[in-house]
């Protein structure tokens, strides 16, 4: 069971980046969990950071331009941080869950 999990803020496009992952998921056919994970507490302990702009988004490029700082989105697989301040490609996602199959 591959077990994934999306931190992220309530952003609409992280909808969109979970659907995107779902999608490659079952391409894959892996067997797999997928959890949209919204509460503070869980992305702080990974020390992730939210830079999110409630009245305007100008996007996740624009606002995460420091690769020191990990933001959200974020999406760990088996307890594993693989991506961060901005949704992965369809492509990279796919390399990345292909290594469960």
């Amino acid at each position: 069971m591959v077990v994934i999990k999306l931190y992220c803020s309530i952003c609409t496009r992280n909808d969109y980046y979970l659907e995107r992952i779902e999608d490659v998921a079952k391409k894959l056919k892996l067997n797999y969990t997928l959890e949209k994970v919204t509460e503070e507490a869980a992305w702080k302990a990974l020390d992730l950071e939210e830079a999110c702009l409630f009245a305007y988004c100008p996007g996740c490029k624009t606002m995460h331009t420091d690769p020191q700082t990990r933001n959200l989105p974020a999406m760990e697989v088996n307890g594993i941080l693989r991506f961060w301040n901005v949704p992965a490609t369809d492509e990279a996602l796919e390399a990345c869950l292909a290594e469960f199959c």
